[in-house]
């Protein structure tokens, strides 16, 4: 079964947390290794602790991945059913196979459809 449907508003924002350079190479590195702490994590990106921290936080926040405590590591994991919503979402804009769902009216025409395209 895949993921829960994404919300327009929540793919937003998640699109947001995923436009990062580091974030995406943290969960690159996190991906590759399956099930890793935050000093490994550390250590493979190079990236210092506080920035580190606060970018795994936008992660968790998101919900991209998942945490579990082992004493006192965090070990992280990619959050699978919430990628696949993610991609489930993204399919509607580029798969022409979306049958009529989330279609948008056709665009008002000539110079008063113009006017009302600006006004929004």
């Amino acid at each position: 079964m895949r993921g829960a449907a994404v919300q327009p508003n929540e793919l937003s924002e998640l699109l947001k947390a995923l436009g990062h350079e580091t974030r995406l190479s943290l969960l690159d590195i996190i991906q590759r290794h399956q099930d890793c702490n935050v000093s490994q994590i550390e250590t493979l990106s190079g990236v210092g602790q506080p920035a580190l921290s606060q970018q795994l936080a936008v992660l968790r926040k998101a919900e991209l991945v998942s945490t579990r405590r082992q004493a006192k590591q965090i070990h992280y994991r990619i959050n699978k059913a919430r990628m696949d919503a993610i991609v489930d979402a993204l399919k509607i804009y580029g798969s022409g196979d979306d049958q009529g769902q989330h279609k948008l009216p056709p665009p008002p025409s000539g110079a008063a459809g113009f006017a009302r395209i600006i006004q929004r």
